[in-house]
């Protein structure tokens, strides 16, 4: 298991959680350009996909659920 800190808050999580266990960051990012998604590596300039510069980390909005009637 990986472990790494929230960019927000500094917390300590694990690499399975979409979403910081203490302030609820959302922990993916996402490229502008591509649209490749990645985690851990918010300090990157570049987008690993397509070498866009990242100026900061644009999130993946998440999608609702649908509810089952």
């Amino acid at each position: 298991m990986n472990v790494f800190k929230c960019p927000k808050c500094g917390k300590t999580t694990s690499s399975r959680e979409k979403f910081c266990i203490d302030c609820g960051y959302q922990l993916d990012i996402i490229c502008p350009e591509c649209g490749e998604k990645w985690r851990f590596y918010f300090d990157n300039k570049f987008c690993p996909g397509c070498g866009h510069g990242m100026k900061k980390p644009t999130l993946v909005k998440p999608q609702k659920e649908e509810k089952i009637k």
